[in-house]
């Protein structure tokens, strides 16, 4: 897979909201593989992605086709998991899936249902180890207010941000994401942009996007920055 620096857009100016197709719609090298691995999301919804929001997740990992996957947030693993049963074939050595979270919560600001849900996934047996490709996933323990992103043994092709949603730890975990960006094709996704519970990062996203492309698609709460392909235009 050639890897280049070009971007899918100029810089941003404003936060700009596509419909599903216009992401659904990009041209990728799977035309003749229909199939994807799915799984229904948890009945109470909290934590986790919607059916749609599952689905572009799967395009993306399809558009970039990642050697290495980093995730800020594992949560019950449930994401870990659907992007481990699609990951596409690469020559990448060792894990390709790393994957951050809190190993407690003592002293770590919060917003929203955060908290709570962090507590449940505290000792939880997370959903990518019923997987037979687990290996390929490195499990990290860490608050990421204290990652060093220069003792990470590779760039990363595709980064999810999912993880505590208070703004400096959004912050935080953006700025660390472009550090760890690979060369295009390549992109960064963040989740919960226009929940009610996190207006803080849903402004900061906004105004990230005056400084570099980014799209969000209606009718989820996912937004993403793409390297290296061209999103669809509306009646495309």
């Amino acid at each position: 897979m050639e890897k280049n620096s070009q971007g899918s857009a100029p810089p941003g100016t404003e936060m700009v909201h596509i419909r599903p197709y216009q992401l659904l719609g990009i041209a990728d090298d799977f035309a003749d593989q229909e199939e994807i691995k799915f799984f229904m999301p948890p009945a109470q919804g909290a934590g986790s992605l919607s059916t749609l929001e599952s689905v572009l997740l799967i395009k993306l990992l399809r558009l970039v086709e990642p050697d290495y996957i980093f995730e800020f947030g594992t949560y019950k693993g449930y994401t870990t998991r659907l992007l481990l049963e699609n990951l596409t074939a690469s020559d990448a050595q060792g894990p390709r899936i790393y994957t951050l979270d809190l190993p407690e919560l003592s002293e770590v600001v919060f917003q929203g249902k955060d908290k709570e849900l962090a507590q449940e996934a505290l000792g939880f047996q997370r959903k990518y180890l019923q997987c037979a490709r687990a290996d390929l996933v490195k499990q990290l323990l860490q608050d990421s207010m204290t990652l060093d992103v220069a003792t990470l043994p590779a760039r990363f092709d595709y980064i999810f941000v999912d993880a505590n949603h208070e703004l400096s730890y959004v912050r935080r975990d953006t700025e660390n994401a472009f550090r760890m960006l690979a060369d295009a094709p390549s992109c960064v996704i963040w989740h919960d942009y226009g929940n009610p519970q996190f207006p803080e990062l849903t402004q900061y996203l906004d105004e990230l996007a005056h400084e570099t492309p980014l799209f969000h698609v209606q009718n989820t709460m996912l937004v993403f920055h793409l390297r290296g392909k061209e999103v669809l235009p509306p009646n495309a």
